[in-house]
């Protein structure tokens, strides 16, 4: 910071208001938002002219002259330290900028202080004394200022560039260092015969100049990065302007003997200027801090002309001291060494120069040669064409990817490889690339390769027909073809059934979505089967899910050979398919080719199996969506399946009226499960020959609080469907064994039995066996007064899971029968596999009873079966006393039917076993 020291004896004391009002002493500093930059810094410009004007007109008395000298230079001193101070709080400047403005802030309040103090002295002793409490602030300035100037942020520089700045540091200050010397120190000491501390301050101030010059040189020598540059780069000229002004005041001092008004206060002035416009630059126009490059700065910087200078300015006063006066021979020889050591020099800029220029050379061939080993070793084929396509480059990877020789390629053009269907638009993206500058693309043509198949590649095309280099539009071609392949793949996948090949749910919705919309354009029909196969759950955990898999695959094959090839068949998931069937001609008899294909049987395991497939047929009217064709079809299938299966139905709208009261069904069915609503009656089943009750069958009744009376037949196959038949067969088995230990307690004479009917979905759970030995545990019954009957269809499973439930029901002591023996796919195998008990002869064959020989053959068989394995035999649906007296013949002893009792409930029953009226009771010890 320039320090303004007047050491005048001359000068007088003046009043402060005639200060004021010829100096204006307040700097206007304007509002920052209102007043534009640079304001601030053009009143100190013009404040400076009035004051140089004032000055050289030598208006006014000495005394006014000499205190206006003193003062008038404070408030520039203000206005350095407040515009720096408020720069200093911008928080978007980077901290170490913030921090170097602070120390000059508060250098500006050094100088001010000690031209305070000056003034002091002339204002009260009319005297300016040579060494005075002034001089340690004007001191501290330049150690405030140099710190400063060290503070800023630089750029980084290499080990050797340190040492190159070191050597370029050391020349510029000693060549400052021998001018100083020359103009400034050695007349000083030459000139001061006074006492050692005055010597010693005329050493001083110099140094201070010295240490500035040295902040100057390192800041220019590093290369700033502060992104502030006009405000840093007019601080760094006003610190330089501002150490020539302090030689020249000593200049001035030691020519004439007191200060002059000469060019000095000018350069000072000037210096104040430059200092004011950085200040205000950074307060009111700062630039946020830079992040450093990761990247190291490898461009070659210029020579600095800075050391230049200092040697020179060196061999300049020496020159002139050897010529004036002129000394022979030591001037001629100074002389001499200036031309040589000029030509020197010269000579060095010259091979340094052209050290740049190799290195920059070397370089640019280095990065050549890197560049084309990564396009001749590059995975991506490099192409370069000139505008219309014509092929000027080739990187060799082409011989790779292509199967083509790089220089046959050359001077054709792309469109000549491409597929036809790719051509127009190649040429139209070639159009497009070659006017517009930069990157196109990606876009994705089909390339003839050498053995003539296609290969699919990726193409990004940038152009450079402005580069010199080039010239032309490069290609980058990027072999996609395994990526082509593999979305062809998953797009694939995503709509196909992997199993069947098939299409799948999401496939065959949008198809119908497009045959809909098509129809309401030309009015053509559209028709949506939807096929179920018929209990493939038993094929499955019979033979296994990899025959399961097979089956589909086989049935798929079989529908595609009914269905036309214009027609979508579908899998859409487990063992449901559809049909999607566009014209009026595809539907004619296709349910009935569909019908036949199923009718053979279908090898599984060595096995013939013989599976339908129900049928639901739905037709499109003016309003439906994809959804209601595909509900509609789907309601008509489980029509097919609940007439009977292996059928087919044609949608009607009475449907949803079915499927809406099943569901309503299905729920107030969920709900009588929950609340208790169902109800137990027992038939009992009785001594043939006696009429003595052996035991009851516990049959299910549903009170519907609409319906009335439910028997089982209406509700249990819907209870089988959902799976709510698990929890109604453990109620009915806990509530049948509860009931019969009630009768045992009451009536203990009487050895009652309590049959249950099991169903398949029961059976196939893992939890029966623990259930039916909770229920054994809770309600005390005895396992063996506890029937479970199972149907012929569950034991035609024959799977290895079934037989383990029977194994461990018949482990806990219960006893096994079949239901409606001889009504299904009768075996003798299963009756030797499963642990069977008792069969109970269906009531078909009971009807046929006691009308002859001859139509009682299948129920005498069933009997005589039952005989040789030892089997008890049960007669079911007994009606008339000829059919009890022809079953006792027969050799049946036990049955049940309306001859004796229907179905009662438990209170009747119990009213049965204790009334005296019933004669029959009474044989039951002897006969049972």
């Amino acid at each position: 910071m320039p320090q303004r020291r007047d050491s005048d004896p001359q000068r007088a004391v003046l009043a402060l208001t005639e200060l004021q009002n010829a100096t204006g002493a307040a700097i206007p500093v304007a509002s920052k938002r209102s007043v534009p930059v640079g304001t601030v810094a053009f009143v100190t410009a013009l404040y400076a002219v009035l004051y140089l004007v004032w000055e050289q007109s030598h208006w006014g008395s000495p005394t006014t002259r000499a205190l206006i000298g003193n003062l008038a230079f404070m408030p520039l001193n203000l206005g350095v330290m407040t515009l720096f101070a408020l720069a200093s709080r911008q928080e978007i400047l980077d901290p170490a900028v913030r921090r170097a403005l602070s120390l000059l802030a508060l250098g500006g309040a050094m100088v001010f202080t000690g031209n305070a103090i000056s003034a002091g002295y002339v204002m009260t002793l009319h005297d300016s004394p040579p060494v005075s409490w002034a001089d340690p602030f004007y001191l501290s300035d330049s150690l405030l200022t140099l710190t400063a100037l060290l503070s800023f942020p630089l750029a980084r520089r290499t080990r050797m560039e340190r040492r190159k700045f070191l050597l370029d540091a050391a020349m510029v200050l000693v060549g400052g260092a021998v001018a100083i010397w020359y103009f400034s120190v050695r007349p000083t000491a030459a000139s001061q015969q006074s006492s050692l501390v005055v010597t010693l301050l005329a050493f001083a101030y110099p140094l201070a100049s010295m240490l500035v010059l040295l902040g100057v040189t390192t800041v220019l020598l590093r290369r700033p990065i502060d992104g502030n540059r006009w405000a840093f780069g007019l601080m760094v000229t006003g610190v330089s302007v501002g150490v020539v002004a302090d030689l020249t005041f000593n200049l001035v001092q030691l020519e004439v003997g007191s200060r002059s008004a000469s060019w000095a206060d000018a350069v000072f002035l000037v210096c104040y200027v430059m200092l004011i416009g950085s200040g205000e630059l950074y307060w009111r126009r700062p630039v946020a801090r830079r992040e450093a490059s990761a990247v190291p700065f490898t461009r070659f910087k210029a020579i600095s002309p800075l050391p230049y200078l200092a040697v020179g300015t060196t061999y300049v006063l020496l020159l002139v001291v050897a010529l004036r006066p002129w000394s022979d021979p030591i001037s001629g020889l100074a002389v001499g060494a200036l031309l040589v050591t000029g030509l020197v020099v010269l000579r060095q800029l010259l091979t340094v120069r052209e050290n740049v220029r190799l290195l920059a050379e070397h370089a640019a061939r280095q990065n050549e040669a890197r560049f084309r080993s990564l396009v001749q070793h590059s995975s991506d084929v490099i192409v370069v064409t000139r505008a219309d396509g014509t092929v000027r480059f080739v990187s060799p990877s082409a011989t790779r990817v292509f199967g083509y020789d790089p220089a046959a390629m050359l001077r054709k053009t792309v469109l000549e490889l491409l597929h036809p269907d790719d051509r127009e638009r190649a040429a139209t993206f070639f159009r497009h690339a070659a006017q517009a500058p930069g990157v196109s693309g990606p876009v994705e043509w089909r390339f003839r390769q050498a053995d003539g198949s296609w290969l699919h590649a990726e193409i990004l095309a940038t152009n450079l027909l402005n580069d010199t280099t080039v010239k032309g539009v490069v290609l980058n071609t990027r072999d996609v073809s395994e990526r082509r392949r593999l979305e062809e793949q998953l797009t694939h996948q995503a709509f196909h059934d992997p199993l069947t090949g098939l299409a799948n749910r999401a496939l065959f919705r949008d198809r119908v979505s497009h045959a809909l919309a098509l129809a309401q354009r030309r009015g053509s029909p559209v028709t949506v089967l939807f096929l179920d196969l018929d209990d493939f759950k038993t094929v499955n955990d019979s033979l296994g899910h990899a025959e399961g898999d097979r089956l589909l695959m086989a049935a798929a094959e079989r529908f595609l050979a009914c269905a036309r090839s214009a027609d979508t068949v579908a899998r859409l998931g487990g063992d449901e398919f559809a049909i999607l069937i566009e014209g009026a001609d595809g539907r004619e008899g296709l349910s009935d080719r569909l019908a036949a294909a199923m009718s053979h049987p279908f090898s599984l395991s060595g096995n013939q199996v013989r599976v339908t497939a129900s049928i639901g047929v739905a037709s499109a009217s003016a309003d439906d969506r994809a959804d209601d064709l595909l509900r509609n079809a789907d309601m008509a299938m489980y029509a097919a399946k609940r007439r009977g299966k292996g059928r087919a139905e044609t949608y009607e709208s009475r449907m949803y009226a079915d499927i809406r009261e099943r569901l309503d069904l299905e729920a107030a069915l969920r709900t009588a499960i929950e609340g208790h609503e169902l109800t137990l009656f027992y038939q009992p089943i009785v001594n043939l020959k006696s009429g003595g009750i052996h035991g009851v069958e516990a049959l299910l009744r549903w009170e519907h609080p609409q319906f009335g009376r439910l028997l089982p037949q209406h509700f249990i196959p819907l209870a089988e469907e959902t799976g709510l038949i698990v929890q109604l067969g453990a109620w009915v088995l806990g509530e049948a064994c509860r009931q019969l230990q009630v009768w045992r307690a009451a009536h203990p004479q009487l050895s009652l039995a309590v049959s249950v009917n099991i169903s398949g979905r029961q059976l196939q759970g893992a939890g029966l066996a623990d259930a039916l030995r909770q229920t054994l545990t809770s309600s005390g019954v005895e396992a063996s007064s506890v029937v479970l009957e199972i149907t012929e269809s569950v034991l035609m499973q024959q799977t290895d899971a079934v037989l383990e439930r029977l194994q461990q029901l018949k482990g806990l002591g219960v006893r096994l029968a079949i239901d409606d023996f001889g009504t299904g796919y009768s075996s003798l195998s299963y009756l030797q596999r499963f642990p069977i008990d008792i069969l109970k002869i269906a009531k078909p064959f009971v009807e046929e009873v006691g009308q002859g020989a001859d139509r009682s053959a299948l129920a005498r068989a069933i009997i005589g079966l039952g005989d040789t394995l030892k089997l008890q035999t049960i007669a079911e649906g007994i009606e008339r006393a000829e059919q009890r007296a022809a079953l006792i013949e027969l050799g049946c002893t036990l049955g049940q039917g309306h001859h004796f009792w229907p179905a009662l409930s438990a209170a009747a029953i119990d009213e049965l076993l204790s009334a005296d009226r019933f004669p029959r009771l009474r044989l039951v010890e002897g006969s049972a």
